[in-house]
């Protein structure tokens, strides 16, 4: 089984390391790529700590930065996040994800898959035009609607002890791939361009030392059309590590650093965050994003109580990129996924008319001596005498 499991973690990686390698190929300029919203922070945790995320990846949002932290839902997970932009732009997710019935093709765990769909709105555009009258004709369009499909999969494939300079660290990997069906509309565009495309995504954590390191690869696939020009999707490559540690009594400290290269567009972008766990009930973070346009510090807080979890983040950067984001989560703890297994049919299970006579004559039994009957025993050494 484990060398069943290196191949299968060996060329999903292969693969993945094979699309990097590919994408970077037909790179053009900032702001050549089309459907600019997938580059967007989609998760409040990760936003409040400047979207470092590809090493953490351990709840639902990991849709959006590696699916391969999909394999680390144990039980299902339902969240909805809304987003408020520069002016009237905004964006809402919806998401959900859950274990699935049965061992992953690893046949060390359950794997787990997620669905979700993203809704984009870039404002409105108002048109005018003077009229050969000098009256002036005003209206009003939507200046673009994004939408995204999206639904994964991810499940753990390696697991062993692994000395490490006599220390003997426990190793989990995940390997993770996403599907999506992207819509863009422009200006309420009769015959708005779609497309396909895939995201992959690889996790290794070591959960003694704390430490945990991420890759993942977004938005490979064609491009969209719009009229007569084609323009291409906004390949992400994500870089990331991430270290865990516990302090004080319930409370813990996590740092994440990410490196995102925007492959289509030849730009990059370095992310660092932390996250305080205070008594498990209060998450207080602090990011910073680097090297980019939209650089500056963005902050946030969680709230959890029992199942339920609200997060909040803030951008403190240049006034046209900030943005807010709130999010509502809840995990089903109580729900347990059973595992399916399938009936197993027996081909000698025939009806017993069916079976040769010699087959349904009746087995042979053992017979036991009979016990004799109390009362009435007798004895060769005994005799009356007269």
């Amino acid at each position: 089984m484990k060398n069943l499991t290196s191949r299968f973690f060996n060329a999903g990686l292969a693969a993945a390391l094979a699309a990097a390698l590919c994408a970077p190929a037909y790179a053009g300029g900032p702001g050549s790529a089309g459907m600019q919203v997938l580059k967007t922070d989609m998760s409040p945790r990760a936003s409040g700590m400047g979207g470092a995320f590809a090493a953490v990846a351990d709840d639902i949002y990991s849709l959006n930065y590696n699916p391969a932290g999909l394999g680390r839902l144990y039980v299902p997970e339902i969240s909805a996040m809304h987003l408020s932009g520069f002016d009237d732009s905004s964006l809402q997710q919806a998401s959900y994800g859950m274990p699935l019935p049965f061992i992953g093709l690893a046949g060390l765990e359950k794997p787990a898959a997620g669905l979700s769909l993203m809704m984009a709105s870039a404002g409105t555009f108002d048109y005018k035009y003077i009229m050969p009258d000098g009256s002036i004709l005003s209206k009003s369009y939507d200046a673009q609607k994004d939408i995204a499909l999206t639904f994964g999969y991810g499940e753990k494939v390696f697991s062993d002890d692994v000395n490490l300079e006599g220390y003997n660290a426990r190793i989990d990997q995940y390997l993770g791939m996403n599907v999506k069906y992207l819509r863009s509309v422009l200006l309420e565009d009769k015959k708005p361009p779609s497309t396909f495309a895939f995201d992959a995504g690889w996790l290794i954590v070591a959960p003694k030392l704390g430490l945990s390191a991420g890759a993942s690869l977004a938005n490979l696939g064609g491009g969209l059309k719009y009229g007569s020009e084609v323009t291409r999707l906004p390949t992400i490559l994500r870089l990331g590590l991430a270290y865990e540690r516990p302090t004080i009594m319930d409370q813990s400290l996590l740092l994440a650093a990410d490196g995102d290269f925007y492959m289509a567009e030849s730009l990059k972008s370095l992310r660092f965050g932390l996250e305080y766990h205070f008594e498990k009930i209060f998450n207080f973070r602090l990011g910073y994003k680097a090297a980019e346009d939209n650089k500056g510090i963005m902050t946030g807080i969680g709230v959890h109580y029992e199942d339920m979890s609200l997060d909040v983040s803030l951008g403190l950067g240049n006034e046209v990129y900030n943005a807010s984001q709130v999010a509502f989560s809840y995990r089903f703890s109580g729900v347990n996924i059973k595992e399916y297994r399938k009936k197993i049919t027996f081909r000698d299970a025939e009806p017993e008319e069916a079976k040769p006579a010699k087959a349904r004559q009746p087995a042979k039994t053992e017979r036991k001596p009979a016990k004799p009957a109390k009362g009435n025993k007798t004895d060769s050494d005994f005799f009356w005498i007269n």
